[in-house]
């Protein structure tokens, strides 16, 4: 129970933090070349960043009992509605961002 529920938090932190990397990444051109100098496209990096933020927050989570307490991860009902929640959001503004994106263009 302890890891199906720190998996569903890891991904909540995940989704949010990769999705402001991916608004940032759209508005500031910057960083988007800082993520294509780091391997090569910026699409592999965020995948690549995605995938860390998930491995370190699953361990630091799996591993600190005062943490899990602290954000109630053995809340299984909260954190699943927030997965939903988080995910629709930054997919909304993502698409928000692209949009006026194109009509600035």
């Amino acid at each position: 129970m302890k890891e199906s529920s720190t998996s569903i938090v890891s991904a909540v932190i995940t989704i949010f933090l990769t999705g402001c990397i991916i608004i940032t990444h759209d508005i500031s051109k910057d960083f988007r070349q800082s993520l294509t100098a780091l391997t090569g496209h910026h699409w592999i990096s965020v995948s690549v960043i995605a995938v860390i933020l998930f491995v370190l927050s699953s361990g630091l989570l799996l591993s600190s009992k005062n943490l899990r307490k602290i954000l109630r991860s053995y809340d299984i009902g909260l954190w699943s509605t927030a997965l939903i929640d988080v995910t629709v959001i930054m997919i909304l503004v993502i698409f928000l961002v692209l949009i006026a994106h194109s009509l600035a263009d």
